[in-house]
């Protein structure tokens, strides 16, 4: 059960990244226009509309990843 949970961990966040990239890929922008430019240094990087976008993409993913494979992550 815990090999089956970590692999939902992996494939979602992978996933969600790729597919965080792709979607930028595909209107022709960039990363960086993403950004928000707060001066918090680190927090700049983990505070901006990119990760926003991967993390919903790994979420959504996430969630039919512990249906499909029966880990009940998720309450009933």
């Amino acid at each position: 059960m815990v090999a089956k949970r970590v692999v939902v961990w992996v494939i979602s966040i992978a996933v969600g990244m790729a597919a965080g990239y792709a979607t930028v890929a595909a209107f022709g922008t960039s990363v960086n226009r993403y950004a928000v430019d707060l001066n918090f240094g680190i927090l700049d990087f983990l505070i901006n509309n990119f990760t926003f976008l991967c993390l919903s993409y790994a979420a959504l993913l996430w969630i039919w990843l512990d249906y499909f494979l029966g880990t009940e992550m998720m309450p009933e």
